[in-house]
């Protein structure tokens, strides 16, 4: 029986010493990439919430807007919430049984938000005084557009909106998310 000589051991026990921990360490990183790319892979949060139900049609009255919350899923990344409040719109029917139309409640300025005043039927901005007028046309003020109009349907006896935010400061309505 032959013995080899120490180094050459030591050598061989070097590369299967090195390869187990290559073997180790990929083990562990593969599980580590996966969940990094998970999103990427499922395109989570790319089409943004469905239609949500906002209010009964019967609550629209003609020529006085209805301020309402849009509650619904929120997905990001790694996490989904089923019932998050994802922001406001003003609902508007301009005569009896007219349609209705819903418009975010942020001034394309800056962000703010817009109420309505009673007084003078326009939608203002307290910040930087720009006004709207039911339609959503800008009217006055600093704003770069109107107001940014939301996809909106009734079904049944509900006000269905697809509430989604839209990038503030420019002239060109660009959908966030």
């Amino acid at each position: 029986m032959a013995v080899e000589p120490p180094d050459e051991r030591r050598a061989f026990l070097k590369v299967i010493t090195a390869g187990l921990g290559a073997l180790t360490a990929a083990l562990a990183i593969v599980p580590g990439l996966g969940f990094l790319a998970g999103p990427a892979r499922r395109g989570a949060g790319a089409s943004g919430p469905g239609p949500l139900r906002v209010a009964g049609e019967r609550d629209v009255k003609p020529g006085k807007p209805l301020r309402v919350t849009a509650v619904g899923p929120r997905e990001d990344a790694w996490l989904r919430l089923d019932h998050v409040t994802l922001g406001s719109c003003w609902l508007v029917r301009a005569v009896e049984d007219g349609p209705i139309k819903a418009f975010s409640t942020v001034c394309p300025h800056l962000g703010c938000g817009v109420d309505f005043d009673e007084k003078t039927g326009k939608f203002n901005c307290p910040c930087h005084t720009s006004a709207f007028d039911l339609d959503g046309r800008c009217l006055g003020g600093p704003s770069p557009r109107g107001l940014d109009q939301l996809e909106t349907h009734v079904e049944g006896r509900d006000v269905l909106v697809r509430y989604q935010r839209f990038r503030v400061g420019t002239a060109k309505r660009e959908p966030i998310g």
